[in-house]
């Protein structure tokens, strides 16, 4: 079988490396956006109550932070471990862009708009 180029690679491997050379700059970018904005989306989303922060999950995702559980290993006994407004901040950071949740915040009048000016 005859090389594809001058390198003696065939086409195939230039093509994987471009792929894989755009798709990690593309997480790059995104792990940007996401740091930038990762202390505007704690700071607004303390402002909302455990329960604002449940509606949010359930009526935009439908679903929740996984519920985590504990098992005793004496006595087998599994048991739920309680969901703070922590674990539900920490979910919601990583679902959502800040202007989803600025949004939602606006619409819900969680906060009003004075709250995002300087």
């Amino acid at each position: 079988m005859y090389p594809d180029n001058s390198l003696g690679k065939p086409k195939d491997d230039d093509n994987r490396k471009s792929d894989m050379t755009k798709i990690k700059k593309d997480m790059d970018a995104v792990d940007k956006i996401f740091f930038k904005e990762l202390s505007s989306k704690y700071f607004l989303l303390d402002k909302f109550s455990i329960d604002q922060l449940k509606d949010m999950c359930k009526n935009l995702l439908g679903k929740g932070p996984d519920i985590e559980y504990y098992e005793d290993r004496t006595t087998k006994k599994r048991m739920e471990l309680p969901q703070y407004k922590e674990d539900y901040i920490y979910f919601i950071i990583e679902e959502f862009r800040f202007s989803e949740i600025k949004d939602y915040a606006l619409e819900r009048h969680i906060v009003t708009s004075q709250f995002f000016e300087k």
